[in-house]
């Protein structure tokens, strides 16, 4: 099994990223998790024809409080989506109570029990992850063992960069779980931008830029309708054919072929490279 985690700051497009990879892998005819990691719980919407699914965190309270966990089932916490793909969201508290990164660790703690993930269930696993904070809960998919290869979307603006500096931070701190970087993956806000800059921050942290995603007005237009990702709507439009191109990448990067990355430290990041 593939374990794909896509990390990168809010708003960065990595849901988005996450979604229209799941879908590809699936039209390619692969069995797909797709895992919602984040507290705005919007990653699996345009695979389950714009509907919000209930999150984990809502079945926890509404589930867990009546049957026991071992009691428990994959049906009770994974909604069957479109194209085959099972989903499930994190969730999270309502904002400014409790801890997001808890649900997630939490809804992790489930798959274990329920061994949601055990062999010949899936091909492919897609965790769609803030990488804002570096709360230890965020990091959970890395520090549980459920993560493989990590992508960071990033953009040409300088707190993207700073966020993925961050997540490569935890990436080499639990390179020991066989985490790796596959690599970035960079969502421009701005086609002209100079991509040099970016092509240089991949080298000082020891790794490449998988994938240019170009600005698409497909893309918009889907997250409007919410009833279908890119890749189903306008499959061949600019950012489909992109998605298609990453997709292949991820799945030729090899774990001996990706050093543990070489994150700056605040200092050097701000020092001017």
């Amino acid at each position: 099994m593939e374990k794909i985690v896509i990390f990168g700051k809010g708003g960065i497009g990595k849901s988005t990223v996450a979604a229209n990879l799941s879908a590809v892998y699936a039209l390619e005819g692969r069995k797909v998790i797709h895992v919602g990691c984040d507290p705005k719980h919007d990653s699996t919407v345009s695979l389950v024809d714009g509907d919000m699914i209930e999150t984990f965190m809502e079945k926890h309270s509404r589930v867990f409080g009546i049957r026991d966990r071992q009691n428990l089932g994959a049906k009770d916490l994974l909604v069957r989506g479109r194209l085959g793909i099972d989903c499930i969201e994190a969730g999270g508290p309502e904002p400014g109570v409790g801890c997001a990164g808890r649900g997630i660790s939490m809804m992790l703690e489930a798959f274990a029990d329920l061994d949601i993930l055990k062999a010949g269930s899936y091909d492919i696993g897609v965790f769609d992850v803030l990488g804002d904070v570096v709360c230890g809960g965020f990091a959970a998919p890395l520090r549980k063992g459920f993560a493989e290869k990590i992508v960071i979307v990033i953009s040409e603006e300088l707190m993207a960069l700073y966020a993925a500096n961050n997540i490569a931070k935890s990436v080499r701190t639990y390179a020991s779980n066989g985490v790796y970087l596959a690599g970035l993956v960079a969502n421009l806000k701005d086609g002209k931008s100079d991509r040099k800059k970016l092509e240089k921050y991949a080298k000082i942290i020891g790794t490449r830029i998988l994938e240019y995603v170009p600005r698409d007005p497909a893309v918009r237009e889907a997250e409007f309708a919410r009833d279908r990702t890119v890749v189903e709507r306008a499959p061949k439009c600019a950012f489909a054919k992109s998605i298609r191109s990453l997709a292949a990448k991820i799945l030729t990067v090899k774990k001996e072929k990706c050093p543990i990355p070489k994150p700056m430290n605040d200092k050097q990041f701000y020092g001017g490279w």
